[in-house]
């Protein structure tokens, strides 16, 4: 099966297996990102290439990961704090944008996590830890001084107290971007990478799956999707999820003469 972290674990939820996992639907992760936004004086060939050739790993001990990206002008203006003059003003100069994605490498904790409701559909239950929060704010802080290292005239960042720092207070970044404005609800943070609901691990007390992606006490049953990751990937995961699933069907092939028909 390969349902991703959403429904590979709904689904299991919502069968009978022969075995108690109490691990199921549990530690999910999810790569909570925020896209950020430096305007340079002049035009860049900000469309050109591929967005995502580049990331960055120098600050993965302080908890985020930064990609090189660009984006269409709908998610560049959802991403935006506030509405009115500043953001149009900004959004009509998508030709001089640099961005830069951050990725917050967010711990596997067992309440994060899918179930199922009456109907049997998916629900994520997700919430976001102090440390989390702290992450995409020096993230934020990290970001600010490449845009403006790399001559933007002024950035947008979402933890910022006011809409644009200029130039002429890049010094003031610590001193600008703090926790305080930086509210839930207020901020568009965003998932692309939700990892975890069927962990892999040496038994089913604390996983799901074994390190081939076998169910637990079920030998013919199989996950091939992100959801086996055991806690979140420190990198985009997207090769690890696709040899993940070549590593899964290598072992269904070699196991193939002794499953039940």
């Amino acid at each position: 099966m390969a349902g991703g972290a959403v429904n590979s674990p709904a689904l299991l939820l919502r069968s009978r297996l022969p075995v108690q996992l109490p691990a199921l639907g549990r530690y999910l992760t999810a790569h909570p990102a925020l896209i950020l936004v430096g305007e340079h004086e002049h035009p860049i060939t900000n469309y050109f290439g591929h967005p995502k050739s580049y990331y960055c790993d120098q600050f993965v001990d302080d908890g985020f990961l930064l990609e090189t990206c660009m984006y269409f002008p709908f998610t560049t203006a959802k991403n935006l704090i506030g509405f009115g003059a500043e953001h149009a003003e900004l959004m009509s100069r998508m030709d001089r944008m640099q961005m830069i994605l951050v990725l917050a490498v967010d711990p596997a904790l067992p309440g994060n996590r899918i179930t199922v409701d009456g109907d049997g559909e998916p629900v994520v239950d997700y919430r976001f830890t102090d440390g989390v929060l702290d992450a995409l704010v020096a993230s934020q802080r990290a970001a600010a001084r490449i845009f403006f290292a790399a001559g933007c005239r002024r950035v947008h960042a979402p933890a910022a107290a006011s809409f644009f720092i200029t130039a002429a207070d890049a010094g003031r970044i610590d001193e600008l971007i703090t926790r305080e404005p930086f509210k839930l609800g207020k901020v568009s943070i965003s998932s692309a990478h939700l990892m975890g609901g069927c962990r892999m691990g040496a038994d089913a007390g604390g996983s799901v799956t074994d390190a081939w992606g076998q169910v637990h006490g079920v030998p013919w049953l199989f996950v091939a999707d992100g959801s086996l990751f055991p806690r979140c990937s420190e990198i985009n995961p997207y090769v690890t999820i696709m040899a993940l699933a070549d590593r899964v069907a290598e072992r269904v092939r070699a196991r193939l003469p002794e499953l039940p028909a």
